[in-house]
């Protein structure tokens, strides 16, 4: 608290504690400050100083504040108000202040809030897709060569089984694919046969253009032209670069959180972690878009009918309904709707009709 003074309404008094910057002692002192002069009493040490020699730490709250001294000394004290009143006479704390008017005013922390609501939003749904289809765009096909090797290397060794398909019927299937399979984007389209019972009726599309194909759906289709269809949308995911664009897109919303958190141990932390895995499986819904519309373009142009696309993936979507939806009707419901808010597939009834009303 200040001192009681008979010092002009001008002058300063401020209690609190002086450090020397030689040793941890603390000591009581006492600081004043009048005509232009600081002059800090702290028993066998007396200071005498200009405004230009005192650096104010800025107000946070009632937080002690601290006033730093030549030679590393450190004047502290709780009188806010005091060293407010000082630094209103040293010309120097007018910054200091209007911070603390900002931090202390209810609207202005309210539309704080709400703008950086609004920037995280934005960054995450605009920013973060914009920025890493610009990055996939600028990598060198060499890098995704490497990651679509090592990718491979890593499903075979975990996920992935030998094919057990004939030879006949894998070469059968490569006449049929072989005028599909030009380059797209500077990579060579390769297809590759495995079997996966964990996986089940799937295909996928590598970074370095190489869509593998699994036994299961394999045997799922009816007719050749459905594996086509198939093999046009994952085509789609190489063109658009979709492997390196959701391998740089995963990195960006990783780096956004551990920057807002400021902890990478709060990744960990489920309030963090699912907000992030919607938004990776939003974008990914984006990719399967676009994705089938290059299936659907490319359909058309080799005179191929979208109604084989939309047969496999109706197909597809009994096949999975059998292995994985519950039994009781009203869980059933309410498991598709679970499942297609997590899908990173867009709905795929939304995807069928797409096929069946372009023919």
């Amino acid at each position: 608290m200040p001192l009681m003074s008979t010092s002009p309404p001008s002058d300063v008094t401020i209690e609190g504690h002086f450090y020397s910057g030689s040793n941890s002692s603390r000591r009581s002192a006492v600081l004043r400050s009048a005509d232009s002069v600081i002059i800090l009493d702290a028993g066998d040490t007396r200071l005498q100083l200009s405004p230009a020699d005192v650096e104010i730490s800025p107000r946070i709250g009632n937080t002690p504040r601290y006033l730093h001294l030549p030679e590393d000394g450190v004047f502290e004290t709780d009188d806010n108000d005091g060293v407010d009143q000082l630094g209103q006479q040293s010309r120097r704390g007018r910054g200091h202040r209007l911070l603390h008017r900002l931090e202390t005013h209810l609207g202005l922390i309210l539309v704080a809030v709400v703008v950086t609501l609004a920037t995280t939003g934005i960054a995450f749904v605009w920013g973060v897709p914009w920025a890493s289809q610009a990055v996939a765009n600028a990598l060198p096909d060499s890098v995704a060569e490497q990651v679509g090797e090592s990718t491979l290397n890593t499903l075979d060794s975990t996920w992935l089984a030998p094919s057990s398909l004939s030879a006949e019927r894998q070469q059968s299937l490569q006449e049929h694919f072989q005028p599909f399979l030009q380059p797209v984007e500077g990579q060579n389209i390769t297809v590759l046969f495995r079997s996966s019972p964990a996986i089940g009726a799937n295909a996928m599309a590598l970074p370095d253009g190489t869509l593998i194909f699994t036994d299961e759906l394999v045997n799922l289709a009816e007719d050749d032209n459905e594996l086509t269809a198939i093999l046009a949308h994952e085509t789609g995911h190489v063109a658009h670069r979709h492997g390196m664009k959701g391998m740089v897109q995963s990195s960006l919303t990783f780096w956004l959180i551990v920057m807002m958190t400021g902890d990478l141990s709060a990744f960990s932390d489920a309030t963090v972690v699912v907000p992030a895995v919607l938004m990776s499986l939003s974008y990914s819904r984006d990719m399967e878009r676009e994705a089938d519309t290059y299936a659907l373009e490319t359909l058309k142009e080799r005179g191929i009918d979208p109604i084989h696309f939309a047969n496999i993936m109706e197909r597809l979507t009994v096949s999975h309904s059998e292995k994985e939806a519950p039994a009781a009707e009203e869980e059933s419901s309410r498991w598709d709707a679970f499942q297609d808010m997590l899908s990173s597939h867009p709905v795929t009834r939304e995807r069928i009709e797409r096929f069946k009303q372009n023919p």
